[in-house]
């Protein structure tokens, strides 16, 4: 009997092979699971690539356990290691079935988290797939041609743009973090066409990163200042490594460096109205050299054929951001605002002097709109007779003279008076939308005592509706 008991389980086990993927039992033979093969992918570009690391990627749904985040064990192994390198890979969250894991090179067998590379050499990445569809276990396997490099230095870009512009180098050695406790300090140089150049220090992003990081401003020759390249016209920054334990480790990177032209922009093409605002725009990078507060530059504004000219001052709308504002108003009746005095039809022109070029030589950035004159009022009624206390008035003013501001909803008053009701009081209306020049306001008629959205009448009341300032009026009829 206990013979016969024994051939049974040997049966049972040779017919369902039963495994188990990370703490759940599967069995690998039951077609009704749906298993999938493991897909290795890699940061190497169609399999091949250079550098000093390589990012991992496996995808294995049948090891994801949806109530928490996985980890997966693989094999890395290269030609010039004797041992292969056991790697655990780590699931982007919960339920993705995604593992990830940064492979480490180096030419030196420092400490566990490393490859030993050579050369031109191949990266082999082994995983064991215990879940496969036609059942049993397959190995899956990756093969990467690579160049090592033990360091790769590199600019966030590859040419930079204007004085207020910012460089961020990136270093990326493993084997230059010696202390993986702490975290760690390397030299690089920083030099240009017009610059003997300067020593930056770069700091490891974080202890045992092997990442190290750093930022250049740039500045004019005549700039002093600590981490500041000097450029000028069309230039280039070099940056530059030397190992001064390895003479062989050296790496260096480039980028172009060039001035901005200079960009003003007007917020229309034309202008009406008395005290019209002008709203100027100058985009130049070039101006904000002082990374750390917000600048003001200067522009003038003058009739278009003459030499005299406004000067208006341009403040920056935020530290570091090359982007200046500021406001010349068109026959402006303030003393403290900034003014131009034209005639209906006159061009205005704003002028900015830009001294920093792509062609080296010194450029007038010119932007011009016309100043229409003074336009007509149209001051409308919905209707000419009003009945019953409690019916609503609708009044409306198309005027844009009083649209002065393309992004803002305005508001304009006019004067009602009644010749029985009491009524002798500002009431202001909304523009129907931004830019639209065209504004109302609907207010009911009551025997109770004016209010802002009320008008008191009384029967066979006459209403007055006065635009002031446009000398405009309109008239209607009340019957209760």
């Amino acid at each position: 009997m206990k013979g016969n008991k024994l051939l049974v389980i040997l049966i049972t086990l040779t017919l369902c092979f039963s495994i188990t993927v990370q703490g759940i039992t599967t069995d690998s033979s039951d077609k009704s699971l749906n298993y999938t093969e493991a897909v290795i992918e890699t940061s190497a570009l169609n399999d091949s690539g250079a550098g000093n690391m390589l990012e991992i990627t496996i995808t294995e749904p049948d090891a994801n356990n949806p109530e928490r985040i996985d980890t997966i064990v693989a094999k890395s192994g290269s030609g010039s290691s004797n041992n292969d390198l056991t790697i655990y890979l780590r699931e982007t969250g919960k339920n993705t079935g995604v593992f990830k894991y940064t492979l480490y090179l180096s030419s030196k067998k420092t400490n566990k988290q490393l490859l030993n590379m050579a050369g031109q050499d191949k990266i082999n990445i082994k995983y064991i797939d215990k879940t496969v569809p036609e059942g049993g276990v397959k190995d899956i396997v990756k093969t990467i041609s690579w160049e090592y490099q033990s360091t790769i230095l590199t600019l966030d870009k590859e040419a930079y743009t204007g004085y207020n512009d910012t460089a961020e180098i990136l270093l990326l050695n493993m084997e230059l973090n010696r202390n993986s406790d702490k975290v760690e300090y390397v030299d690089v140089r920083v030099s240009t066409n017009h610059s003997k150049g300067f020593i930056l220090e770069l700091k490891e992003t974080k202890s045992n990163s092997g990442v190290f990081k750093g930022t250049i401003n740039f500045g004019r020759p005549s700039k002093k200042g600590k981490n500041i390249a000097k450029v000028s016209g069309n230039d280039s920054i070099t940056v530059s490594f030397k190992n001064s334990r390895d003479k062989s480790d050296t790496a260096e990177c480039y980028a172009a460096w060039s001035p901005q032209d200079g960009l003003i922009t007007l917020d229309r093409e034309e202008y009406s109205g008395i005290a019209s605002p002008v709203e100027i725009t100058l985009t130049d990078w070039d101006i904000a050299e002082d990374t750390s507060r917000k600048e003001k530059t200067k522009v003038v504004a003058r009739l278009q054929g003459t030499a005299k000219s406004v000067p208006v001052i341009l403040n920056e709308t935020s530290r570091n951001s090359g982007i200046f504002t500021g406001t010349i108003y068109i026959n402006g009746d303030d003393r403290k605002q900034t003014s131009i005095n034209l005639n209906p039809k006159d061009i205005l022109e704003v002028v900015y002097t830009d001294k920093d070029t792509t062609t080296g030589a010194e450029a007038q950035r010119i932007a011009a709109a016309v100043w229409t004159g003074v336009s007509k009022a149209e001051l409308t009624l919905d209707s000419t007779l009003y009945k019953g206390y409690g019916s609503a008035m609708t009044i409306s003013v198309k005027d844009p003279d009083y649209n002065k501001r393309k992004t803002l909803q305005e508001k304009v008053s006019v004067l009602v008076r009644t010749s029985k009701g009491n009524t002798s009081r500002k009431y202001y209306l909304e523009e129907t939308g931004v830019d639209t020049g065209v504004f109302t306001g609907s207010f009911m008629l009551s025997k109770d005592a004016a209010y802002n959205d009320r008008i008191q009448v009384a029967d066979s009341d006459e209403i007055t509706v006065l635009f002031i300032d446009k000398n405009v009026r309109v008239t209607a009829r009340f019957n209760k």
